[in-house]
């Protein structure tokens, strides 16, 4: 039986079927992100999550949960305030959530307006009669007085625009801060080239889990910048794999005299097995994370799990079959220009 080792595979010859691949989610998702947006959610957007106890009664009525919703919405909508997200939660799933964008009357609030502010606060926080909490109260207990709905069944959390400014702030910090340390690293152990292959690498995996958040429309939140960061330590412990290989193939006496093709197809194929095994396994875990929080209504993991396994296949993705070849095109790159250098001397 053949093993994977014992592979003739040419990953670099093949470089121009890989990268178009990723370009084309990459656009995808840029021109999506042009046209709809991201769903970029409380913490970093500003808003509020309003949560309604519908309580044991809710038993009673397990199959009007859908014309709850609906009413709940209208009455939101009526008096001016755009949805972002809604979910049921709780222990037996009675509690229904629902986000609400920082914006008021079809127009976003400005975190440097202050009086804009105010105004979607008081509204949202406000128990007075011919209020947001008042009406949907009324609404619901219209439609089925067994709730016996009350204001105090209501809870609000307000983020305003300058706290989910900061927390983007921080959270770019946070990515920025984590990237450069680990590729500081990578050109201390490596070469230049291999460092500005792993830039490369780790741009793509960024990018692609971008685009796939984008394209699926997974709710942003500080969950999903934690996630970046784990993807990003992931791809560039794989990369950091390939790298390692190329330096140890490069020293091998069977491999001297050979091009940088070769080296690294060898490398691509002598850490392939491992490639394979780590992903699955982490992939897997990640997976049934995803399910069991899908099914519990966690959204939270979920919004973390989701990312993490698109960040996951892109890694390897580049890991394998990119990071390699650009490190190859860079070597090729680097002695056109110290050749031009010697010629113009």
């Amino acid at each position: 039986m053949m093993k994977i080792k014992d592979l003739k595979l040419k990953i670099v010859e093949k470089f121009k079927f890989f990268a178009p691949v990723s370009l084309a989610i990459i656009l995808i998702g840029a021109i999506l992100m042009l046209v709809i947006g991201m769903n970029v959610g409380l913490d970093f957007g500003g808003g509020a999550k309003m949560e309604i106890d519908f309580g044991e009664a809710l038993y009673n009525h397990e199959n009007v949960k859908g014309d709850l919703v609906k009413k709940v919405e209208d009455t939101i909508k009526a008096e001016g305030f755009e949805i972002g997200s809604i979910r049921w939660s709780g222990d037996e799933e009675t509690v229904f959530e629902v986000g609400i964008k920082y914006s008021l009357n079809g127009k976003k609030i400005n975190a440097n307006n202050s009086e804009a502010q105010a105004e979607f606060i008081d509204k949202i926080e406000s128990i007075e009669d011919g209020s947001l909490k008042a009406k949907i109260v009324s609404a619901v207990n219209t439609a089925y007085p067994d709730f016996e709905l009350v204001l105090d069944d209501i809870g609000d959390t307000v983020v305003s625009g300058s706290t989910s400014q900061q927390l983007l702030t921080n959270a770019i910090w946070a990515t920025v801060v984590a990237v450069v340390v680990m590729l500081i690293y990578i050109g201390f152990r490596f070469t230049l080239a291999s460092g500005l292959a792993a830039v490369v690498a780790l741009l793509h995996d960024v990018l692609v889990m971008l685009a796939l958040t984008t394209i699926f429309q997974i709710q942003v939140n500080t969950t999903f910048i934690a996630a970046v960061i784990t993807i990003v330590g992931y791809s560039i412990n794989a990369t950091i794999v390939i790298f390692d290989r190329i330096r140890e193939v490069s020293k091998l006496e069977s491999m001297k005299g050979a091009s940088d093709s070769e080296i690294a197809n060898k490398s691509i194929v002598d850490t392939l097995g491992r490639s394979i095994l780590t992903t699955i396994t982490t992939l897997t875990a990640i997976v049934v994370l995803a399910i069991v929080c899908a099914v519990m209504g966690v959204s939270t993991m979920e919004e973390f799990a989701l990312p993490i396994i698109f960040g996951l296949v892109a890694g390897t993705y580049s890991s394998v079959f990119l990071s390699a070849p650009i490190w190859v095109y860079l070597r090729k790159l680097g002695a056109k220009i110290k050749n031009k250098a010697k010629k113009t001397a």
